[in-house]
C-alpha cells in the first residue's frame, strides 16, 4: 500500500456523515437577518420624524400684519443752558392687528403734543447715543398708553432722530 491510499482510508473514517444540518443553519441565519431587516424598515416607516418647523405651509402659519400709525414729524428746540439744539423726530406706533386704524388716528395729534412737552424738559445730553433712543421710545410708549387707555401699544419704532 502506498502512503496516499493509507491516508485516504484513514481520512474516510474521521469525516462525519453529511446529512444537511449545515444548510439548515445557514438558512436559519438568513431568515433571522431578513426578519431583523424587515423589523428595522417597518419601525423606520412607523416612527419617522415629523417634518421640520419650516416645512408647514405658509398660508396656515402666516399671521395678520400689524397696524402702523405714523406720528407727525416732531421738531423740538432744546436748551442746555449754553446753547439751543434742535431735535427732529419721526416715529411710528405699532398696534395689534385687531386694532382698527380709525380708532388710533384721532389720538395721534394729542400724543405728538404730549411728547413735545415732555421732550422740552429733557437735557440734550441725555438724548445722545443709544440711551437717547431708549429714552424717547419709553417716553412715547408712556404717553401713548396713557392717552389711548383701552388700546395697547405693541412697539415704538423710530424712523429718524436727529439732534443738532
Amino acid at each position: 500500500m502506498t502512503k496516499a491510499s493509507v491516508s485516504a482510508e484513514a481520512g474516510q473514517g474521521n469525516l462525519p456523515a453529511f446529512d444537511g444540518t449545515g444548510n439548515r443553519i445557514v438558512l436559519a441565519l438568513l431568515g433571522l437577518m431578513l426578519a431583523f431587516a424587515g423589523a428595522g424598515i417597518g419601525s423606520a416607516l412607523l416612527l419617522r420624524p415629523a417634518p421640520a418647523q419650516g416645512a408647514y405651509s405658509s398660508a396656515r402659519i402666516m399671521a395678520a400684519p400689524a397696524v402702523y400709525a405714523a406720528l407727525p414729524t416732531l421738531t423740538v428746540t432744546l436748551n442746555d443752558g449754553r446753547r439751543l439744539q434742535e431735535l427732529r423726530l419721526r416715529a411710528v406706533l405699532e398696534f395689534d392687528p385687531s386694532t382698527p386704524l380709525e380708532t388710533v388716528t384721532p389720538h395721534l395729534p394729542r400724543i405728538a403734543d404730549a411728547i413735545e412737552r415732555r421732550l422740552l424738559e429733557v437735557d440734550p445730553a441725555e438724548l445722545r447715543g443709544a440711551e437717547g433712543q431708549v429714552y424717547v421710545k419709553d417716553a412715547v410708549r408712556y404717553v401713548a398708553n396713557k392717552t389711548m387707555r383701552p388700546l395697547k401699544l405693541r412697539q415704538v419704532l423710530i424712523q429718524d432722530m436727529l439732534l443738532r
